[in-house]
């Protein structure tokens, strides 16, 4: 009987991507005009619904900055029928799984069920949705909730560097500079009637969109949706301007101080691009190569050599409209110079330096191979159909998504490198000991460093 001999000095080569095509996308309307955007999957019985709504956080006034999330958040806490105890036994006697929430530019109800139970599960989130009353011990309730959740993340070094990063990266005058759950002192002034009105505005048929995803018959689908969320209409919802401008077109060094902190959260970027950039296969590329995945330069530098770290990444949140390029770490306080040092010296690399044959077939075929595995569930199919609802992307987009990112060359990674990573217009923030931090920051001659003490945010 022959033996097979594997070569365990050798690292395995990857296999080919696999052919994988997304599912049909079929687009109807429900009779108020709500666009409903559907993909029937195979497998498990279930089905995800999406329901996107007009209400997102750029439209709050800043000064009510944190109303969107608290009236998303509200939804479940009652309505002219249901208490908020009866709505929670109500979901749980169905099995759904649901997620309310906002973002910049939308609000949204997410739910998961078995598709047996899509009928009634699709009335009660409609329900939600329409006639929600905010009795004024919930709003109470839930406004106490966001409160404590803003200072828990001030408490936390990386839940206070993600916060405050924003305004230092855009100007005072964009939404992104504030933070989408808002401030101690407007989340607290929010009442009853601010909540009623902003929902009265932006929970409405008129500007929303239905996305599902699941093991569904299509007819049955439509019939079913239309059925729970076909009713009513509302005024249209008019464009929001949202300046992206960055704060400062020159490199700013700024300590969030924490005395004592043993550890210091770094964020370094500046203002990012949009999802509809053409550039986008060329840039998730380069950003993986650049702090994407586990093997990635920022990651093998400051955790693999140097040891500065557990882990360091990169990313372009990419929204609309701009949004940040943002590289996110947390360090040894003794090191910070040096990390930081070190991150820069990284980002002139991936602008000045080729990318090799390997690397770039290793972050090619990560991103194509990983690709598939975020459609193995209907969420996953559904937050798809999302992206392409909001970004207005081709209904077949995602059937060429492996063979595009496969095609991204070294010169592209290197052209997108150049254009959209800029040096000198970085915002450098540390949440850490100053005392410690601005001596070592003095060294890498930034220039100005700027000291916001943490407990007068």
């Amino acid at each position: 009987m022959s033996t097979l001999l594997l070569d365990r000095s050798q690292v395995p080569a990857p296999a080919p991507v696999r052919p994988f095509s997304f599912p049909a996308v079929s687009r109807s309307k429900l009779k108020n005009g709500i666009p409903l955007v559907f993909s029937e999957t195979e497998g498990l019985p279930v089905v995800t619904f999406s329901l996107l709504l007009p209400g997102g956080a750029l439209r709050e006034a800043p000064e009510q900055s944190g109303l969107a999330s608290l009236t998303a958040s509200l939804l479940e806490s009652g309505t002219s029928r249901l208490s908020a105890a009866e709505i929670a036994e109500r979901v749980e006697d169905l099995g759904i799984r649901l997620s309310v929430g906002t973002s910049w530019e939308m609000s949204h109800a997410d739910f998961t069920v078995l598709s047996s139970k899509a009928r009634e599960a699709a009335a009660l989130i409609a329900e939600l949705v329409s006639d929600p009353i905010f009795p004024d011990e919930e709003v109470e309730r839930v406004r106490s909730q966001q409160l404590a959740g803003i200072l828990q993340k001030r408490a936390d070094p990386r839940g206070l560097a993600n916060e405050v990063v924003g305004r230092y990266i855009f100007s005072p005058d964009s939404p992104f500079s504030r933070a989408l759950s808002g401030t101690p002192e407007t989340v607290k002034t929010l009442e009853r009637e601010q909540i009623r009105r902003f929902h009265a505005a932006g929970f409405t048929p008129s500007g929303s969109s239905l996305v599902v995803a699941g093991n569904l018959p299509q007819d049955e689908l439509y019939w079913l949706a239309d059925e729970a969320f076909g009713g009513g209409s509302g005024v249209e919802p008019t464009e929001i301007s949202c300046p992206t401008e960055p704060r400062s077109r020159q490199v700013q060094v700024v300590v969030v101080d924490r005395p004592g902190a043993v550890q210091s959260e770094l964020r370094v970027g500046h203002v990012g691009v949009a999802r509809n950039s053409p550039d986008y296969f060329a840039l998730v590329v380069m950003n993986t190569i650049l702090g994407g995945a586990f093997s990635s330069r920022l990651n093998l530098n400051l955790r693999e050599k140097n040891g500065f770290t557990y882990g360091a990444s990169s990313s372009f949140i990419m929204r609309r409209r701009p949004g940040p390029f943002l590289i996110s770490t947390a360090i040894q306080t003794e090191v910070t110079g040096a990390a930081i040092r070190e991150t820069l010296s990284e980002l002139d690399r991936i602008r000045s330096s080729t990318v090799s044959s390997a690397e770039l077939a290793d972050a090619t075929q990560y991103v194509a191979g990983t690709f598939p595995l975020r459609l193995q569930t209907t969420d996953g199919v559904a937050s798809s159909l999302v992206e392409i609802v909001v970004h207005g992307l081709d209904d077949r987009y995602f059937d060429s998504f492996a063979e595009r990112v496969l095609s991204v060359s070294a010169e592209e990674v290197e052209a997108v490198a150049s254009k959209y990573i800029r040096p000198d217009e970085l915002t450098i923030l540390v949440a850490g000991d100053a005392e410690k931090v601005v001596p070592q920051l003095g060294e890498l001659n930034l220039g100005q460093v700027e000291v916001v003490k943490a407990d007068e945010l």
